[in-house]
């Protein structure tokens, strides 16, 4: 039997609105020196897309505590990525950052699948290289088993460039109550 999750009424204007206010905290985690080093770094590996694919298939064919799975937690942005979701439990359901080809850098805590590439919100995210702040709507997360939206902020580097981006969970939960 499966477990579907019927979304709760909401007052769609007023989550906008805590949507919005949010997003200012996720431009701003976006331009951490820490989040902009690591995807610099990554980008300059080249990953050619046939192994991101690759390890996208191994991603969704492992367990959650795979030893590639956990680095993503573990390395530099994750622990970053990880005590920010943390400390703003209430808010927060997940953080992730990805290359410029969608991914992923580090994450907490595992997303559904490695490669965020071939989804819409990154196209749209990433914008090109151009960059462009995306709102989802709210929606279910299987991942993290909660309602909320997705705030994705483009990683910009020094020249004004987009390297990546920043996707964060803003719970359902958290902008009913405010």
């Amino acid at each position: 039997m499966t477990l579907a999750a019927t979304e709760p009424t909401y007052n769609h204007l007023q989550v906008q609105l805590v949507m919005l206010d949010k997003a200012k905290d996720v431009v701003a985690l976006a331009a951490n020196p820490i989040i902009i080093d690591a995807v610099k770094a990554h980008n300059k590996l080249k990953i050619p897309l046939a192994l991101i694919k690759q390890r996208d298939s191994q991603w969704l064919a492992s367990p959650a505590n795979s030893a590639f799975k956990l680095s993503l937690q573990r390395n530099r942005i994750g622990v970053l990525l990880k005590s920010t979701v943390l400390r703003n439990r209430a808010i927060y359901s997940e953080a992730f950052v990805t290359d410029n080809q969608g991914a992923n850098v580090g994450a907490y805590p595992v997303t559904t699948d490695y490669w965020q590439g071939d989804e819409e919100k990154f196209a749209i995210a990433f914008n090109g290289g151009r960059g462009q702040l995306l709102i989802t709507p709210v929606s279910f997360d299987k991942s993290t088993f909660t309602f909320a939206a997705q705030v994705a902020a483009p990683v910009v580097n020094d020249k004004g460039e987009t390297i990546g981006v920043l996707f964060v969970g803003i719970k359902l939960s958290y902008a009913q109550i405010r």
